[in-house]
């Protein structure tokens, strides 16, 4: 996989969220998967949904982690 499409983001900018909660959602050209918090702090959402972002792209922030 080199790159995907951010299909929706599951929790609200500026919100708090856990480690392990599921942020976003991408699709590739076999599945769509939900993408967990790799830490607990306040996100700052960057990615926009139905763009495409290549693997390493920054789409998003956890303040405080």
């Amino acid at each position: 996989m080199t790159e995907a499409v951010l299909t929706r983001w599951l929790v609200d900018d500026g919100a708090e969220v856990a480690k392990g909660q599921s942020l976003y959602a991408i699709e590739t050209e076999k599945a769509e998967h939900e993408i967990e918090s790799p830490a607990a702090g306040v996100l700052r959402r960057a990615g926009v949904p139905g763009e495409t972002y290549q693997v390493g792209d920054v789409i998003g922030e956890i303040d405080g982690a």
